[in-house]
This record gives structure tokens, C-alpha cells and sequence, in this order.
């Protein structure tokens, strides 16, 4: 098969979306097919084998996170679906399409059987604003119009099913290329030094990292000499506690090195989060997440995992978990053990499969 994926989100920006569509592609052409990724243009940024540009993206804010609106010109638009045809394109897989614009833009011309992957999970309000409804019309829009819907976890069908749109999309978990990830699991064996501490995410409301400054700076005694590594990128919202360094836009090497090395991984998002990508990468790295109970976080944070949630926006709670494991090593070994074999569930090798099936079910219709 030959599949076109269109991120609404440039590809040269760290994200979760980037890392799916990245790693899917490439499992996928390992496998004998043949793909084009599409997303806007990134300032300075090279494009990867297989990798098209199209449209100019600008950043905005929505919901305490951010994302980016693009529009392609129309002679651009012209040549990247002549340029897709001739190719060959058999079908196209959207992400998050209805963040606008160019990925609908591209897909209304290129007029082929089409799956989409919703990836985000809406905060709940009794008063939607434009932007709400606006995401509900163009929810409905694709639902009507797409061939095949997919979710990344239970965590958004709860936004589809307020709509009153049957059938409900499909589950189907992101797709986890794990490899680098666990190449950089050092086995137990810990770099000499305290209890460390690891945050990796960006620095913007949705993802906590404000609760995360408060749970540190209230922490008990028994992590009064741990350390804190916060690495992302944007601006901290308070000041650097002591006790913690910052390490801003780590590279991929750095960002597995850093998580690798530390005994506990935070994400500490309170709402907007459809699975934890976050904590499966922790995981596979051997090193065990404390996460907040969003709807996302708990659809991954199942069995032994469960006892590592604490409530969202919760300091207090969240400095507890870290001081039971800062002193409890025999446990903290059990709950590795048991996140090494977790997280391959999730690895795209489990994974992939499912989505080949899901494009030749499609196509099959078609």
C-alpha cells in the first residue's frame, strides 16, 4: 500500500502526534509499504526521507496548550496533490484534522479513501466557547465523511458520544517505536548520585508542571537531598527550586539518556491527555512514571501501575508518591520489572499490525 499521513503539527517540533506519525511510517515501510508524511513548514528545519512540507504554520493557544494553525497556498496545494497522485497514493491517514487548516485542505482535494486519528481528549465545559464549537461542527463533519475514525484510547470517546454520532470511532493505542528507549534502559544498574527525579514534556499549563514545582517545594525530608530535572521546552511557570536544574529542548539521545537515568519519571498533566506516550517511553526505559489521573494517564496506568496515579493537580499527593518511593527501593524494583513488560504491549511491533489491517479493511470497501 501506498499511504500518505498529514500531521497538522510540523514534524521538525517534538511533540506526540510527530513521534506516532514518525514512528508508524517507518514501521511500515519496514514492512513493505510506502509512505509520504505531509505537514507544515518548519522555519530552518530539514525535511526527513519521505517527508513533504506543505503550508505555513503559526502557533496559537487553545485550552492551555499549544498548537499550530496552517494554510497552504493554492499553487502549492496544486502541486502537492499532483505530486501525491503521481506517486501512486492509495489512502490517506489524517491526525487531528480538525486542527486547521491545511490538513483539510489536502484532503478534500486529494479525494481518497481516508482514515483519521483523533488524538486529543477536550477539557468538559458547560460553556463551550467559539473555539468548542467549532471542534464539534468539524467533528461531526469528518465523522460523516471519513471511512474510519480512530481514538487512542476510551479516555475522548466520551466527546464523540456527546455529539450523538454512531458508530463511536475506534480504539486503536498510538503507534510506540520502543527500540531507542530501551536501548537506554541501564538495568537497574543507577548512575551514583540521590534520588532523581525526572520531568520531560512541555512547559505549558495543560501538562502540570506548576503542580510539579509546588510538590517540590513542599516535598518531606526523605527527599530533601533528591534532585529534579526538568527538560522541555518553553518557560517554567515560577521560578527554579532548589534542588533542580533545567534543561531546555533536550535532542532525542538526551531526552532517553535523561529519563533513563532517572529512578522516577513525572507527568503531572491534569486534563487533555487521550493515552500517555510519556509514560511508556519511561517506561520502556526502566524507569517508573508517577502520573496524574487524568482520563488518558489511567487508561495506561492499569494493574501495578494503578498505586503510581495520584489526583490531578493534587501537590501534596504527588510529593507522597515520590517519598514512598525514594524509600521503599524494593518496591520501586518490582514496579521497573513490571513497566519493562508493560510498555511492549504498546510497542509499535504489537501495534502496526492493526493498522495495516484497518487501511486494507478501508480499502476493501472502497
Amino acid at each position: 500500500m501506498k499511504i500518505v499521513h498529514v500531521s497538522p503539527y510540523p514534524m521538525a517540533r517534538p511533540g506526540g502526534v510527530q513521534s506516532n506519525v514518525r514512528d508508524l511510517c517507518a514501521w511500515l515501510d519496514r514492512s513493505g509499504h510506502e509512505t509520504r508524511i505531509v505537514s507544515p513548514v518548519s522555519p530552518g528545519a530539514d525535511l526527513a526521507p519521505g517527508e513533504m512540507a506543505l503550508g505555513r504554520a503559526r502557533e496559537m493557544s487553545l485550552h492551555g496548550t499549544g498548537f499550530e494553525f496552517s494554510l497552504a497556498g493554492p499553487g502549492r496545494l496544486r502541486a502537492a496533490v499532483r505530486a501525491l497522485r503521481d506517486w501512486g497514493a492509495e489512502i490517506v491517514h489524517l491526525h487531528t484534522p480538525w486542527t486547521p487548516m491545511m490538513p483539510w485542505q489536502l484532503w478534500r482535494r486529494l479525494d481518497l479513501p481516508s482514515v483519521a486519528t483523533f488524538h486529543a481528549t477536550l477539557p468538559e465545559t458547560d460553556r463551550p466557547g467559539i473555539e468548542d464549537r467549532y471542534i464539534a461542527r468539524a467533528a461531526r463533519h469528518f465523522h460523516a465523511r471519513l471511512d474510519a475514525l480512530v481514538v487512542p484510547s476510551v479516555a475522548p470517546l466520551r466527546q464523540w458520544d456527546r455529539l450523538g454520532v454512531t458508530p463511536l470511532p475506534e480504539v486503536l493505542p498510538p503507534t510506540i517505536d520502543l527500540a531507542d528507549w530501551r536501548a537506554g534502559d541501564t538495568g537497574g544498574i543507577r548512575r551514583p548520585g540521590p534520588f532523581r527525579v525526572a520531568y520531560l514534556g512541555r512547559f505549558e499549563a495543560r501538562k502540570g508542571v506548576d503542580v510539579l514545582l509546588k510538590a517540590w517545594a513542599q516535598r518531606p525530608p526523605a527527599l530533601r537531598d533528591a534532585e529534579l530535572v526538568l527538560a522541555g521546552r518553553g518557560d517554567l511557570p515560577g521560578p527554579l527550586p532548589e534542588g533542580a536544574r533545567l534543561v531546555q529542548s533536550p535532542g532525542r539521545s538526551e531526552a532517553i539518556r535523561l529519563i533513563a537515568d532517572a529512578d522516577v519519571s513525572v507527568a503531572p498533566a491534569g486534563y487533555g491527555e487521550s493515552f500517555g506516550l510519556v509514560l511508556i517511553e519511561a517506561m520502556a526505559a526502566g524507569t517508573v512514571p508517577v502520573a496524574a489521573a487524568n482520563v488518558g494517564y489511567s487508561t495506561v496506568m492499569t494493574g501495578a501501575g494503578s498505586a503510581l496515579l495520584f489526583p490531578p493537580g493534587d501537590a501534596a499527593a504527588l510529593a507522597a508518591r515520590l517519598a514512598e518511593l525514594a524509600t521503599d527501593p524494593a518496591r520501586l524494583a518490582r514496579l521497573t520489572g513490571w513497566a519493562r513488560g508493560h510498555a511492549m504491549a504498546y510497542d509499535v511491533s504489537r501495534v502496526g499490525p492493526e493498522y495495516v489491517a484497518l487501511y486494507e479493511r478501508v480499502l476493501g470497501r472502497s
